[in-house]
C-alpha cells in the first residue's frame, strides 16, 4: 500500500494527537483541549480511511468534524478562565450541529454554511471569557501575571488564521495553483498539530498554577453608605495586620480567596476594602508589600553576597520577567537600578564608620 505525503502527515498527526488527548485525560478543566486534540485526531484517522478507501462514502463524516472545533475551543477557554465551569450533560448540546451534518452528509458548501456562524458564535463566546478573566485577574491573584490568557488571545488568532486557510483551501481550490491542494493541506495540518502541542504545554502550566477565576462579582452594585465606610475602613486595618504579621506577601500565588477565608470576610468584602483604601487592585496591593521587601532586603548588609533574584524569590516574587515590571511600575526604577544604589549605599555607610 503506498502512503503519500498527506497520508503520512495525517497518520502522525492523529497518533500526536491521541497523545496530547491522552496527557490531558487527567485534568478536568483541561477537558475542552482534550477534546480538541481528541476530535482532530479521530478527523485525522477518518481522512487517512476514506483516502486509502478503507471508509466507505456511507461512513464518510469527515465534514462534521469542523462544527465540533469551535464549540471545543470554546469549552477550553472556559475550563481555563472560570473556576465555578464544570461539564454537565447538557454540554453535549454543542454538538448537536455536527451530529446534525454526520448523519445528513450533505455536499460542500452546506457544511460551512452551518460551520462559519458557529464558528463566529463560539469566537465571541471564547472572547467574552477571555476578556473577563484579563479585567478580573488582578483583583483575585497577587500573581496576576504569571496567570494572563495572552498565551489564548493568540492561540485563538492562529486557531481563526488555520480556519479560514482551510475553508478557503477547500472553497477556493489549489487546482490552478502552483502549490498541490495534498501538499497544501499537509501544512495546514502540520501548523494544527504545532499549535495544539503548543498549547497543551501552555494549558497544562496554567492548570498548575491554578489559574482559573471564581465566577463571583466583586464590585458593589452602589457607592458604600458610611456604615459601610466604617466596616471597610476597619476590614482595612484587619487585613494589614494579617498581612504583616503572617508576612503573606511571601506565598507567591496568595489569592484574594486565601485572605478572605483567614479573615472570615467574604471575598467581595476585603475585595472592596483594598480597593477603597488601599487605592489599588489586589494584586498591586500585595506586590507593594513585596517592593517594599525587596528593599529592605536590599538595604540589609547581611544580604550583600545575594542575587537579586535570591531575594525577589524571597519576597514572593516567583518570575523574573514579572519581578523586573512590576518593580520598575512601583518604583520607577529598574531592580538592577535599585539593588546598585543599595550597594553604594552599603559602601558609604561603612565608610563612615570608625
Amino acid at each position: 500500500m503506498y502512503l503519500s505525503t498527506l497520508d503520512i502527515t495525517q497518520l502522525i498527526a492523529a497518533y500526536h494527537c491521541a497523545i496530547l488527548a491522552c496527557l490531558l485525560l487527567s485534568r478536568p478543566r483541561l477537558r475542552g483541549l482534550t477534546l480538541l486534540c481528541a476530535t482532530f485526531s479521530v478527523h485525522m484517522a477518518f481522512n487517512l480511511g476514506v483516502g486509502l478507501g478503507v471508509i466507505g462514502p456511507a461512513f464518510d463524516i469527515t465534514s462534521a468534524f469542523g462544527l465540533v472545533y469551535g464549540p471545543a475551543f470554546y469549552l477550553f477557554v472556559r475550563g481555563v478562565a472560570a473556576e465555578a465551569f464544570r461539564w454537565q450533560p447538557v454540554t453535549a448540546l454543542h454538538a448537536l450541529p455536527a451530529l446534525v451534518i454526520a448523519i445528513w452528509q450533505p455536499e460542500p458548501p452546506i457544511p460551512y454554511l452551518f460551520g462559519l456562524p458557529s464558528l463566529v458564535i463560539y469566537i465571541g463566546l471564547a472572547l467574552q471569557q477571555l476578556y473577563r478573566h484579563g479585567r478580573q485577574r488582578a483583583e483575585w491573584r497577587s500573581d496576576d501575571l504569571a496567570i494572563s490568557l495572552d498565551w489564548v488571545h493568540a492561540a485563538l488568532v492562529a486557531f481563526i488564521a488555520l480556519a479560514l486557510l482551510d475553508i478557503g483551501r477547500e472553497v477556493i481550490g489549489f487546482t490552478s495553483q502552483a502549490i498541490p491542494d495534498d501538499l497544501a493541506l499537509a501544512v495546514i495540518i502540520v501548523a494544527v498539530v504545532a499549535l495544539l502541542t503548543l498549547m497543551t504545554r501552555a494549558a497544562r502550566s496554567h492548570d498548575d498554577k491554578r489559574g482559573a477565576l471564581p465566577d463571583i462579582a466583586l464590585t458593589a452594585p452602589r457607592p458604600p453608605a458610611d456604615e459601610d465606610e466604617t466596616r471597610y475602613a476597619e476590614a482595612f486595618a484587619r487585613i494589614g495586620q494579617l498581612i504583616e504579621r503572617e508576612a503573606a506577601w511571601q506565598e507567591p500565588r496568595l489569592s484574594l480567596t486565601d485572605l478572605a477565608t483567614r479573615l472570615r470576610l467574604s471575598p467581595r468584602d476585603v475585595s472592596r476594602a483594598i480597593n477603597l483604601h488601599g487605592r489599588a487592585s489586589f494584586a498591586r496591593f500585595i506586590n507593594g508589600y513585596r517592593v517594599r521587601a525587596i528593599d529592605v532586603l536590599m538595604a540589609d548588609p547581611d544580604n550583600a553576597g545575594r542575587t537579586i533574584m535570591e531575594l525577589a524569590y524571597e519576597a514572593g516574587f516567583n518570575s523574573k520577567s514579572t519581578f523586573n515590571r512590576i518593580y520598575r511600575e512601583v518604583t520607577g526604577k529598574t531592580p538592577t537600578e535599585a539593588f546598585e544604589d543599595a550597594r553604594a549605599g552599603r559602601s558609604g555607610t561603612r565608610a563612615l564608620q570608625p
